[in-house]
């Protein structure tokens, strides 16, 4: 019987303890990967949706600045809604919450937006509001 290339020694292969403890590796640092992967997905969705909401209190504030101070709507923030498609017409589109797809809502606080005006998320997990100026929660 002729001898291989590398004389009496067997092929170059891994044990099965070899590959178990591979394997093991790769399963401790998936754990320890995976929940900081998802808040920081939970973390930019919501960077996301307080940067919609921002961007529907400018479009609010752009409006009252071209004069249409005596109008005072309230509603989903939508293109199909009358009255709310118009007033936000320097946004591009129609906002969505990027965690789940729902729209905003947008309402005046005190009488007749006095106090200000808020906008929320319709995601019952954002706790956050737009509210004069600023993110209250």
């Amino acid at each position: 019987m002729p001898l291989s290339s590398h004389g009496n020694r067997a092929p170059c292969s891994f044990t099965l303890v070899e590959l178990l403890v591979v394997t093991l590796i790769l399963a401790i640092l998936t754990a320890v990967a995976l929940p900081l992967y998802l808040r920081s997905v939970a973390q930019s969705e919501e960077n996301a949706c307080k940067t919609n909401m921002r961007s529907i209190a400018n479009a609010i504030q752009a409006n009252k600045i071209r004069g249409d101070e005596h109008i005072y709507w309230y509603g989903t923030v939508d293109s199909s809604a009358v009255g709310i498609g118009n007033e936000l017409e320097d946004l591009q589109s129609v906002p969505y919450c990027p965690a789940d797809g729902s729209l905003y809502t947008a309402d005046w606080k005190g009488p007749k937006g006095k106090n200000g005006f808020r906008v929320r998320c319709s995601n019952e997990q954002h706790d956050f509001k737009w509210e004069n100026g600023s993110f209250k929660d």
